[in-house]
């Protein structure tokens, strides 16, 4: 009897051929309503824009659903109010860590998609060889304009990605990467990169993104759970309470480490809300957190409620 191979792709033993990091938008730490100017919402996914505005949700699927299949529980909203402006755009990119990801290979993204009416999306990639040294200029390659429905339907875009023979990489810890976007809205100066897409509004529904190698968009691949979140951590994690308790007296120094759910992809940026005792600063690298009692006071209890940090591009 041959093995099927669905089986394969989409059980607990799957291969890992998506490239995409929650792709079926499971993990939003950062909340699941986000109205930003620019940054991410679901993990692993950012808003870019200038001019316009957009605002990104998480939004359930009803459950016994049909029309996108696998079960899927969530997929990403953009609604977006565009204006006017050569330079005015809107869209949503994911950053694939590391330029050499199927660099010279031929490639096939696939996604389900809808609209409050039909509209054209574009779908474009990217290749960034970093900021530090002399890195390459970034490569960008239009991939395809569909026209989207007011009902799901799969898209499936095949391309051959550009060698990076000859081009050099930066060092610096933002890295290279093999971008993807979905563009909604964007001016004149996006006509070569976007198909000449325009600029519009409106509401604007993706699930179930895959970038894999090859011809052939395959059924979407369920990796565990608990490995996607795993992934998601590599780039961004989120800490409630970090809470010191010394029995130390006045003028006694103390600094408290505490483990990362897993390694970050570089030393992340640290955000924090209310520092609380005798906090002095709060450090991180790519495997823990300090918090280091630098006014020496011997405080009781020390440390900071909300602890946010990101290793995104």
């Amino acid at each position: 009897m041959g093995i099927q191979t669905s089986s394969i792709n989409n059980g607990p033993t799957s291969g890992f051929k998506n490239a995409i990091i929650n792709g079926n938008f499971d993990f939003w730490q950062r909340g699941t309503s986000v109205n930003v100017n620019a940054g991410y919402a679901a993990d692993r996914w950012r808003l870019d824009l200038v001019g316009s505005s957009c605002t990104l949700s998480q939004q359930t699927f009803t459950v016994g659903q049909t029309q996108v299949p696998g079960n899927p529980t969530f997929w990403m909203r953009s609604v977006v109010a565009s204006v006017a402006g050569a330079a005015n755009y809107a869209n949503v990119i994911q950053a694939i860590e590391d330029v050499r990801t199927f660099s010279g290979q031929q490639v096939t993204i696939s996604y389900w998609a809808k609209a409050d009416s039909s509209k054209p999306i574009a779908v474009s990639f990217g290749q960034y060889f970093g900021t530090s040294g002399s890195p390459s200029a970034s490569v960008t390659l239009f991939v395809a304009k569909p026209t989207l429905t007011t009902s799901w339907a799969r898209y499936s875009h095949t391309i051959t990605l550009p060698s990076i023979s000859g081009k050099t990489i930066g060092s610096d810890q933002n890295g290279s990467a093999l971008v993807i976007a979905f563009n909604f809205d964007a001016g004149s100066n996006f006509n070569s990169s976007t198909g000449s897409l325009g600029q519009q509004s409106g509401t604007f529904d993706i699930a179930q993104v895959q970038l894999e190698r090859g011809p052939i968009a395959t059924d979407f691949e369920q990796r565990p759970i608990g490995t996607e979140l795993a992934l998601c951590q590599r780039y961004y994690q989120f800490f409630t309470e970090l809470a010191c308790n010394p029995a130390v007296s006045s003028g006694s120094a103390m600094v408290q480490s505490f483990p990362l759910m897993n390694q970050m992809r570089a030393a992340p940026g640290v955000i924090y809300t209310n520092k609380y005792g005798s906090v002095n600063f709060i450090f991180a690298d790519t495997n823990g957190i300090t918090l280091n009692d630098g006014a020496r006071d011997g405080a009781a209890r020390w440390g900071a409620e909300n602890v946010a940090l990101s290793a995104e591009y």
